[in-house]
């Protein structure tokens, strides 16, 4: 399709004006932002450079957050196909000129989406692992106690998150008591209660003691009818009356 590419390079700013005009662009973009695109696209077809990729991945990476950033960059593709097509509408290979332009601009399309896919993965697995740490925050209330307050369902997922920050924690603060406070936890079933028995269990191999506080009565009776033994824990029904326990022990 050399007489395209030909016809291309001839009007470039001539087919650069036309594009612009009929491409709404988002008002996060600049004008160079626009004409980079624009000359992306444009090098794909009229010198075989390989360089979309790397374009739209580090485009993405600095707009993918703006709500516009992928129909933008699909409507650019799409647009550039038109133009072509219409600058070429007269000539004799039309009709060849539309099958071509498939080829062309689908592979980059498939790009983009895939990029796209990447990147917004990526962001909510960095997102879903900054909430499972915000999720179980260590909290020093004096030099050998330090609090969990935990709030919402407990899964495999946060357990392991739970753990991780227990053990860190007692490292760290070098605290001898570590107290779980589950008032906030809405079921305590045997599955909850068995991750809770293991974090407790870590704790205590590192020589710290680990309590939990917050034992509902409704939560006591759904243990017992469990048949879960919390035997090896401390427990109490608040927070209160588990930090008046260490206090007793430490005088």
């Amino acid at each position: 399709m050399q007489q395209v590419i030909d016809m291309m390079n001839r009007n470039e700013e001539l087919l650069f004006q036309k594009w612009e005009g009929e491409v709404a662009s988002p008002n996060f973009l600049t004008e160079e932002d626009k004409r980079k695109t624009f000359q992306i696209i444009f090098s794909q077809i009229s010198q075989s450079e390989n360089e979309a990729v790397q374009f739209f991945k580090e485009w993405i990476d600095r707009h993918f957050r703006e709500e516009e950033c992928l129909k933008y960059l699909v409507a650019s593709i799409q647009q550039f196909k038109r133009t072509i097509i219409e600058a070429m509408e007269d000539s004799a290979i039309a009709d060849e000129l539309y099958e071509k332009t498939d080829s062309w601009f689908d592979p980059m399309i498939a790009d983009l989406v895939n990029i796209c896919t990447d990147c917004w993965h990526e962001a909510y697995r960095k997102q879903d692992s900054m909430i499972n740490e915000l999720s179980a925050p260590i909290i020093p209330i004096s030099k050998d106690v330090c609090i969990l307050p935990l709030i919402g369902a407990v899964h495999d997922e946060r357990a392991t998150v739970i753990i991780e920050n227990l053990l860190h924690s007692v490292k760290t603060y070098q605290c001898r008591y570590v107290i779980m406070e589950i008032t906030g936890v809405p079921v305590v079933d045997t599955y909850v209660a068995n991750h809770l028995i293991q974090a407790a269990e870590a704790v205590k191999l590192l020589g710290a003691q680990c309590m939990i506080v917050g034992i509902r009565p409704e939560i006591a009776q759904t243990l017992i009818n469990l048949g879960v033994s919390m035997d090896s824990i401390q427990t109490f029904s608040n927070l209160q009356t588990g930090l008046r326990f260490i206090q007793t022990k430490e005088k």
